[in-house]
C-alpha cells in the first residue's frame, strides 16, 4: 500500500514523499474510509487532505533575510509601474505577510507627495488548511525568530501580540490573494516581477523538477526574478533561467 500511495504523491503532487508521512496518510485512509481504492485515492488527493499529511509547512516571517534585503534594493525600480509578486509553496503566509510589510514600510519612509509603491502578491499552497490559517493570520510565537529580527522594525507594527502568538493586521490583505495551487500545474498569471519559491524545490522528485521550473519560470515576466531557498539553488538549471549573484545571495533572471 505504502507504494501505491508513494507513486500517487508524486503523480498528484510530484514530490517524493516521506516515507513516514506515507505511512501516516495510509493509517488516515484506513481509519476515514476503511481502505484503499482509486476511488479513494481521488478523493483524498483532490480535496487536499493528502496534502496535508504528506508535505512539510515550516515557516517564519523573514525567514533568509538577505532574501528580503535583496527585494527591497530593488524596489525603486518598479516605483513607476508597481510591482507583482508571486509566493509560491507559501505554506501558512508568513512568506507573503513578510513582503507585505516590508513594501509598506518602504513606502512609509517615501518622502511626503511622493506616490506609494503599489504592489500585488499571489500566494499560494496545495495545501488549503494552511491557506485558511494564512488568511486567518494567527500564528504563534515561532513565527517572529532572532533569523530575521533585522526585519522586526517593519513587522512590529502589523502584529498585535497574544498570550500565545501574534495576530496579522488585517489591512495587510489587501494587497494580497492567497489560493490553493498545484505546481505541477501552470500558474495563473504571467506577470510576476519576482517569484519566492524557497524551501520547497527539494521535495519534487528528479524527474518532475523540470516540469515544476518550467511552470515557474513560465510566470516570470521577461527580466523577472526567481528566488529560491539558499541551499535549493545549486541543483537549479533551466534554459529559460540565468544563474546570478550579487555576493549576498544567489537568484535567477528570466532571459
Amino acid at each position: 500500500m505504502t507504494d501505491s500511495l508513494g507513486k500517487a504523491a508524486e503523480e498528484w503532487f510530484g514530490i517524493k514523499a516521506d516515507p513516514d508521512n506515507v505511512e501516516k496518510l495510509r493509517a488516515y485512509i484506513v481509519k476515514t474510509y476503511g481502505g484503499e481504492t482509486p476511488a479513494i485515492l481521488a478523493k483524498v488527493f483532490s480535496s487536499g487532505e493528502a496534502a496535508g499529511i504528506l508535505t512539510v509547512n515550516e515557516t517564519y516571517f523573514f525567514r533568509e533575510p538577505a532574501h528580503f534585503s535583496f527585494l527591497r534594493d530593488n524596489l525603486p525600480l518598479y516605483e513607476n509601474t508597481g510591482i507583482r509578486i508571486c509566493c509560491a509553496a507559501v505554506s501558512t503566509g508568513c512568506e507573503a505577510y513578510s513582503i507585505a510589510m516590508l513594501i509598506e514600510s518602504y513606502n512609509k519612509r517615501r518622502a511626503a507627495g511622493e506616490r506609494p509603491l503599489t504592489y500585488h502578491i499571489d500566494a499560494f499552497d496545495i495545501n488549503p488548511t494552511v491557506i485558511e490559517t494564512a488568511v486567518k493570520g494567527t500564528y504563534g510565537e515561532r513565527a517572529l525568530r532572532d533569523d530575521g529580527d533585522c526585519f522586526h522594525y517593519a513587522a512590529v507594527p502589523y502584529l498585535q501580540k497574544l498570550e500565545y502568538g501574534y495576530l496579522i493586521d488585517t489591512s495587510l490583505q489587501k494587497n494580497i490573494n492567497f489560493f490553493t495551487h498545484n505546481l505541477m500545474d501552470k500558474l495563473p498569471s504571467n506577470e510576476y516581477n519576482f517569484i519566492f519559491f524557497r524551501n520547497a524545490f527539494i521535495y519534487f522528485s528528479v524527474q518532475n523538477r523540470e516540469r515544476v521550473l518550467f511552470n515557474v519560470s513560465a510566470a516570470l515576466k521577461k527580466g523577472g526574478i526567481l528566488i529560491m531557498g539558499v541551499s535549493e539553488t545549486a541543483g537549479v538549471s533551466h534554459p529559460n533561467l540565468d544563474n546570478k549573484n550579487n555576493a549576498d545571495i544567489f537568484y535567477f533572471i528570466k532571459k
